[in-house]
């Protein structure tokens, strides 16, 4: 059951960012994909994925996208955030583990409770006209960090997130809040929901953080944690060394 790591990279800026981001995964043995109008970017990454994509309108629902593009390679789906690196002091083993991790059918994603700018009504009400059956409780995702595995019903799934879309592009929205909408899509679709279960235990949410560093300068990030790391290591053991005099 392969895991295909994938993005939305749209603009140069965010190219750089995920850049990045699919260089780490792929000094693992990840496998890679990137939705982006700025292909010229990863031309310098051998094995990753790259769909050329040049929406007229910028939209967080072309996440959906990169999904559909991604499970044509792979059983599971996990999505990253551009602007998202592996944690330089995790365990290379425990990295390596992580990006294996055999995820069931369905969606895998932390659960917020909708709550303050959490709440999207709008999206609620289009969605119990359209005569969706959902919970509210359940629905409002983190969009920055998920994974979907081939699921039965994911034909359903993808539809309904297709109607968010449309909805949104209507009304000159940008489709912020997506998480809501895929998390309202998954309940009435319905497809298998195991909100932070399996995500958790894959500690890939432990291994990767929101940062935004760019491919250009990779290899000094690297380098410069490296050598802070090995003073620590040098410094400690000295430490050690005077505390058994």
């Amino acid at each position: 059951m392969a895991n295909i790591f994938c993005t939305l990279a749209l603009g140069e800026s965010y190219a750089k960012l995920a850049a990045f981001l699919i260089a780490d995964l792929e000094a693992y043995g990840a496998q890679t994909l990137v939705l982006t109008d700025a292909p010229e970017v990863f031309k310098k990454i051998r094995r990753v994925k790259v769909i050329e994509h040049r929406p007229k309108i910028f939209s967080y629902h072309d996440k959906r996208f990169v999904l559909q593009e991604a499970l044509k390679l792979g059983d599971t789906a996990v999505f990253v955030d551009a602007d998202t690196a592996i944690w330089f002091g995790a365990d290379r083993r425990k990295i390596r583990e992580a990006l294996v991790y055999q995820f069931p059918p369905g969606l895998h994603a932390s659960k917020l409770f909708p709550a303050g700018h959490f709440e999207y009504p709008i999206v609620e009400a289009k969605a119990r006209a359209w005569g969706y059956e959902f919970d509210r409780n359940v629905i409002t995702y983190w969009e920055g960090l998920f994974a979907l595995t081939k699921d039965q019903n994911l034909d359903k799934f993808f539809a309904y997130w297709d109607r968010f879309a449309d909805e949104a592009a209507a009304r000159g929205h940008n489709g912020a809040g997506e998480g809501t909408c895929f998390g309202i899509a998954a309940e009435a679709a319905p497809i298998q929901r195991h909100y932070t279960t399996h995500l958790m235990q894959s500690t890939l949410p432990y291994l990767l953080w929101h940062t935004r560093l760019g491919y250009e300068r990779r290899k000094f990030y690297h380098l410069k944690f490296g050598l802070t790391e090995m003073l620590k290591g040098n410094l400690n053991f000295h430490q050690h060394c005077w505390s058994r005099r």
